[in-house]
Formats: C-alpha cells, structure tokens, sequence
C-alpha cells in the first residue's frame, strides 16, 4: 500500500513540477501562427489562380493543388529522418525559408509549368517544415505534458485556419492575387527572421539523460528508419479522421446545395470554434487519463458527424454534425499524435512526427478519390456513409491493437528506439499500481 501512494505521488508531483509554459515555447507558438496565416491565405485560391490567371482547364488546376501533397507526403520520411539526426532548429529555417520563396514564385510564375514547379517546391518544403516543427516543439514539452502542450501548440493554427482563406479572399479581391502572394511571402519572411533568433541547441546524444531517452541511441539514417513502425497503426488511425475531412471538404458544398440547405459555411465556421475549445481541454485530459477512451469516444463521434451528415435536410443536423467531427478530430488527432511522439521517445520525435502525418496525408489524398467515384455511383449521402463505416471499422482496428497482447500473447513484441532492437514492453504508472494492489 505505501509503494502504490508513493507512486502515486510521484506521478501527481512530477505532473506539477514539469513545466510547460516557457519562453521558447511560446515563442514557437508565434511563428507557427504567423507562417499557418501565409499558408490559409493561399491554400483556397490556387484552382481559382491558375484558372483566371494562368489559363489552365479544370483538370490541370486540380493537378496544381493537388501535386502538393503528394510532394509533401514523398519528403516526410526523409524530413522525420533528419529532424533526428540534424539541428532541428535549422531545418525549420532553410524549410521556411523555401516557403516564403514559392511565394514569391507564384507571383512571379508565367505559365502552368513554372506554377507547377513552384507548387512542387512549396510541397516539398510544406513537409519538411512541418515535420521538423513538430520536432522542435516536442523538445520544449515535457513528455508527461506531451498531449496537452501539441493541443496549446496547435491554437495558432486552428486560428489561422478560421480566419485566413478569409483574409486571403479580401486581399486579393481587393489588390489582386500578385499582392497577395508578396504579403504571404513577407509574413513567413517573418517567420524565418524569428526561427533565427529562436534560442535552441541541438543536445549531443551524450548530453542527454538515460532517464530521458529511455536508452535509445540516435537512430542511423537508413531506409529502415524512414518509418516509426511502432507507431503506425496510430498513425493509420490518426489519417481517418484526415480523411473525413478531405470528404466534408470536396463534397458537402455539393451535398447541400443539391438538398437545398442554405447557411452550410457555418459548418467550418462552428467546427473551428469547436476545434479551438478541444485543443484547450484535450491535451490534459489524454496525459491524465490515458489514450483509449479519448480515440473511442473521438471515432464513436466522428462516425455519428459523418451519418448525420449523409440524413441531413436542414440546417441544424449540418450543425450539429460540425460539432461532433471538430470534436472527434480535435480529440482523437492530438492524443494520438502525442502518443506517437511519447512513444517513438525524444531521439526519434522526428521520424515518430513525419509517420503521423504520412498518415494524414494518405486520408486527405484517398478520401476525395473515393468519395468522388461512391458518388458518381450511388450519390453524395453515400460518400459521407462510406465514411461513417470506414470510421466505424478504424474503432474496431484500434480497440483489437489496444488489446493485442491479450488477445494475441506473444504475438506482437514492442520495439525500443534503434531499428531491430527488442525491448519490453512498458506499462504505464497505473498498471503498476494496480499491479501492487
């Protein structure tokens, strides 16, 4: 009884002594809200760009906005890979850097081919830069505080999302998109000037604590340690929710208009302000009381947005379904994507960082090509079913992986931070202490 009060203590002390809220920390939360403003500012005007200014059809400015993120998705490995064995800090600038430049390149740009080039570039930047951010900011939040400082770390963004395409619309309508595109390059200008300034040294392996590496060695730059497979099937889970959104966002103006539900922008509007709150109260909750009921209840609400969606006749039920998905990827994203970063340890936060968002990446890539041909068959309502049902089994997948070792002794077997290097597997504080009891 006195080992179990003492563990006890131990946690609910060291949960009050790790400190979040530093200066660099902060820091990082400005120059993630400042360079996300640049981002949303464009990310809604380049089809409209490349139709009224470059001349391109339909299918080439699908090409343009979409070639993006498949270059970002090809250089997240490599980006998680060196954010380990590299300065992140400077990573984070020569990546930013590139970004500000592909703005300047879009203002510039005198045909689809030059467009398509920049918008390569921006990509490829796009996924180093965030990959080897997520990094940074890993090293700033104490690992029992993991979940609630990414939730902190993510406001400027979620911000930036709500307010940006608007801004973007206003300035180009306004100045034209020449303009535009110089102030977004100026702003992440900004960005760069700070990340310079940002005071942060790279730790010497041999600097950093036993205690807080768990005895990883500094993964090798190898093809094996490209992808964290440890956490991958978190990460899957995590590229559902991607997914639903990559659904809502290409089909539900279509959806709505088609049932002749008028007031539908409201849907971003409201899952903005939901997103915002759950980023607030999520992050503590998942360190405090652990990762599976947080990703059920996120999926159980998620399936219900997307089924309230595919019957809705009226406004209120677009609503509500906005409300119930902000609130199932605000929780089930941020703790599974906390969970990666704890799990891959701090010598592999990168590499842990870029596999979850690979798996982003493949959800918002997948879910508009499917969900354009379940359409083209059965209609839009059965789009936003399918991925209901695709959720539903994701619940299925990480409740049996949860329980892997239950249902399947011996079957699995974790692995510790260097590639092919077995280890046990770790319980946390509260299976010790039922244990004891």
């Amino acid at each position: 009884m006195e080992k179990k009060d003492s563990l006890v203590n131990n946690r609910e002390n060291s949960h009050k002594k790790e400190r979040l809220w530093s200066g660099q920390f902060l820091f990082l939360i400005l120059v993630s809200f400042i360079t996300a403003i640049g981002f949303n500012m464009v990310y809604t005007m380049i089809v409209e760009y490349s139709q009224n200014s470059l001349g391109a059809g339909l299918t080439i400015s699908g090409l343009i906005a979409g070639i993006f993120s498949i270059t970002a998705l090809c250089v997240r490995p490599f980006a998680g890979a060196a954010a380990d064995r590299f300065n992140k800090k400077w990573i984070c600038v020569l990546a930013t850097g590139a970004i500000a430049l592909s703005a300047v390149g879009y203002a510039l740009v005198p045909d689809v081919s030059s467009m398509l080039i920049m918008r390569i570039l921006h990509g490829a930047a796009f996924g180093v830069s965030g990959t080897a951010n997520i990094a940074l900011v890993s090293t700033c939040i104490p690992k029992s505080r993991m979940g609630e400082g990414l939730g902190f770390y993510g406001l400027g963004q979620v911000f930036a999302q709500a307010v940006g395409p608007g801004m973007g619309a206003a300035i180009e309508e306004a100045f034209g998109y020449r303009t535009l595109f110089f102030l977004i390059a100026g702003l992440t200008a900004v960005g760069v000037l700070l990340l310079i300034q940002f005071p942060y040294k790279e730790e010497k392996e041999s600097e950093v604590s036993a205690d807080k590496t768990g005895g990883q060695k500094k993964p090798s730059f190898s093809w094996r340690n490209l992808i964290a497979l440890d956490v991958a099937v978190f990460a899957l889970i995590g590229g559902l929710f991607s997914f639903a959104n990559g659904i809502v966002n290409s089909f539900l103006k279509i959806f709505c208009d088609e049932r002749g539900i008028e007031g539908y922008m409201s849907f971003f509007t409201v899952s903005a302000v939901v997103l915002f709150g759950m980023r607030l109260l999520i992050g503590r909750l998942a360190d405090k009381n652990g990762l599976t009921w947080i990703v059920n209840l996120s999926l159980l609400a998620s399936v219900a947005a997307m089924a309230l969606i595919g019957m809705a006749f009226v406004l209120p039920m677009i609503l509500a379904a906005a409300v119930l998905k902000a609130a199932g990827q605000g929780g089930g994203q941020i703790s599974l994507q906390a969970e990666c970063i704890k799990k891959a340890g701090p010598l592999r936060s990168g590499v842990a960082a870029s596999t979850f968002y690979i798996g982003a990446d493949i959800g918002q890539g997948i879910g508009p090509v499917i969900g354009g041909a379940v359409s083209s068959a059965w209609g839009y309502e059965a789009a936003f079913w399918m991925t209901a049902a695709i959720l539903a089994a994701g619940l299925l997948v990480f409740n049996l992986y949860q329980k892997r070792e239950k249902l399947f002794p011996g079957l699995f077997a974790e692995r510790s931070g260097e590639a092919g290097e077995p280890c046990r597997p770790q319980s946390s504080e509260r299976d010790m202490i039922e244990s004891i009891e």
